[in-house]
């Protein structure tokens, strides 16, 4: 019995993976060109058109693959990442403004800024303390209803007679 190792019908790729475009990302992964151009963008601070340039993608290739929920969670985690970067380092800038600004304006406004920063800190994150999410349910009881009032009696009459509130 022979094995055949030829494709039945020659010039066809045998699998879709063997098909797959050199640098195209995976089914709802960002990986690639993809991941180049993002990166680019976040981490280099290109525009969207040189960032698909530099990574060898359409700009419209690009701009539709930002409309999918997986790509803008990778383009969004990416950010926070470089939010929580430059966090320290302006923290020092400040720093530095408020320690040689000729400016006092700038050297008051910069050391409220950093007391700021420290005060909101400090509201989101007690030390000990967890946060968790979730909802907060308050139940509150109505208040209790009084007895209904007692008739009243004259007494000044013999023969009293009720009154009726």
């Amino acid at each position: 019995m022979e094995t055949r190792t030829e494709p039945l019908i020659p010039n066809v790729p045998a699998t879709r993976q063997k098909a797959a475009i050199p640098g195209r990302s995976r089914r709802n992964a960002v990986t690639g060109k993809l991941k180049t151009a993002l990166d680019a963008m976040v981490w280099e601070g290109l525009k969207r058109n040189d960032a698909a340039t530099a990574a060898g993608l359409a700009e419209s290739s690009l701009r539709f693959a930002l409309r999918k929920p997986h790509v803008l969670a990778y383009f969004r985690a990416e950010t926070a990442a470089l939010r929580e970067n430059l966090r320290a380092r302006n923290l020092h800038r400040l720093d530095g403004i408020a320690d040689d600004s000729k400016n006092d304006q700038a050297r008051v406004k910069a050391i409220q800024v950093i007391e700021q920063i420290a005060d909101v800190a400090d509201q989101h994150q007690r030390p000990g303390e967890t946060q968790s999410p979730g909802v907060v349910i308050v139940i509150q009881q109505p208040a209790a209803v009084p007895p209904p009032v007692a008739p009243m009696i004259t007494i000044d009459q013999p023969g009293a007679t009720i009154l009726q509130p």
